[in-house]
């Protein structure tokens, strides 16, 4: 009898387990079919990827001993050179072992990268492992990811190794770091040391400020005339990426640009402008930080980056998956008028609308009314989200307050 007990003991035992691994065992399988379905939606073996191309001529450039900034004269049809601090190109060194390489390594990265943004969004939301892996699954319908992955580029990665520094597991010491290396490849997440001052985290701000310091060292002991050509020459031009008012550049230097077709007015607005939003977003993320809301004051912080930056392509919208999760958390996004604009919001993510209109070739320049509302929709977009308090009231306050 005692035997039959044991077994039975035993038996539920094993139950239990199996209970409890089987949910674990779905996820991990979910979670490896994201790479593998990356991998066959954008054949990256066949896939051009022109700004993955950049970078390899630059990796190439870092191989071989040439000038990073002008490597991509040696590829016939490449008009586009490097626009990212020297020590991007070390990052990126390892590509140089071949473009079919290149390729299948960016669209993994960037599907990791998609993986880490789900989890650290659902962990800063209070949400479990399922969703994480809807959230990072749903984002691959939305346009600025599927840019990232179609034109081979870094965003998927930079935006998990902030949201990893800034809102993740990383050991308190080590914080800072991420933000720091981030930073170091291209600049923009600079915003976020500055976030990191004005929300009194001082020693993360100098971890930070002190990783992109040893950045910037780095690549000069490696690279001193790039580097040197970099912060006295290319720095200055944020017109190397390309034109201003391209269609694709969702900032406020690009809204002006095409509203006043790139006179001698626009640098002048968008420095005025660029400084009100700017100080104005930061407010709005200490304020946020200050109520006990840490996760939305980093969303907030990212578009204010992306608002005031020269160059803001539809890609560098990545950040919109944790926006537009914050925004589907609060309790008004299901209420009344409030709905329609959620869904409006993600509308033009989802669709890309800004491609409907006619672009290149100074079309931009030519629009109407509507077709300038609609040609700015990512960025009033962000700026409804900020204006509009969507980032001010979170689903579970209570529980996050414990």
């Amino acid at each position: 009898m005692a035997a039959g007990i044991v077994e039975d003991m035993t038996i539920d035992l094993v139950a239990v387990r199996v209970r409890r691994r089987v949910p674990t065992a779905v996820l991990m399988l979910a979670a490896t079919i994201l790479p593998v379905l990356c991998l066959l939606v954008w054949h990256p073996w066949n896939a051009n990827m022109g700004d993955l191309r950049v970078y390899f001529a630059a990796a190439r450039g870092v191989v071989d001993g040439q000038d990073i900034y002008t490597a991509h004269h040696n590829f016939p049809g490449m008009g586009l050179g490097f626009t990212y601090p020297p020590f991007a190109a070390l990052v990126f060194a390892p590509l140089a072992v071949g473009l079919p390489f290149a390729r299948v390594a960016i669209t993994l990265a960037s599907a990791v990268s998609l993986l880490v943004i789900g989890w650290t969004t659902a962990k800063a939301l209070r949400w479990g492992p399922v969703a994480a892996l809807v959230i990072a699954f749903a984002a691959l319908a939305f346009e600025p990811v599927w840019s990232t992955f179609g034109l081979g580029q870094i965003n998927l990665v930079l935006l998990a190794l902030l949201m990893l520094d800034l809102v993740g597991p990383m050991p308190r010491r080590f914080r800072g770091v991420l933000v720091g290396v981030a930073t170091g490849i291209k600049l923009t997440p600079g915003i976020f040391i500055l976030f990191l001052l004005i929300t009194r985290r001082f020693r993360e701000a100098a971890v930070a400020a002190g990783t992109t310091a040893a950045t910037m060292v780095l690549a000069y002991l490696v690279m001193p005339r790039a580097t040197t050509d970099f912060w006295t020459k290319y720095v200055f031009d944020p017109d190397r990426p390309g034109p201003a008012h391209y269609i694709s550049n969702q900032s406020l230097r690009g809204m002006i640009a095409r509203l006043t077709q790139g006179s001698a007015v626009t640098v002048p607005l968008w420095l005025l402008m660029a400084s009100i939003v700017g100080v104005a977003g930061l407010l709005l993320a200490r304020r946020l930080h200050d109520r006990g809301q840490p996760f939305e004051a980093v969303v907030a912080t990212a578009f204010t980056g992306l608002l005031v930056s020269p160059i803001s392509w539809t890609g560098h919208w990545v950040w919109i998956v944790p926006g537009l999760a914050v925004m589907w958390s609060h309790r008004d996004a299901l209420r009344s008028w409030r709905t329609a604009v959620s869904v409006l919001i993600t509308g033009v993510f989802l669709t890309g609308i800004v491609w409907w209109l006619p672009f290149a070739h100074d079309q931009e320049f030519h629009y109407n009314a509507w077709q300038s509302v609609v040609a700015n929709a990512y960025l009033i977009s962000a700026l409804v989200l900020m204006a509009g308090g969507r980032l001010a009231q979170p689903l579970n306050s209570e529980a996050r307050m414990r």
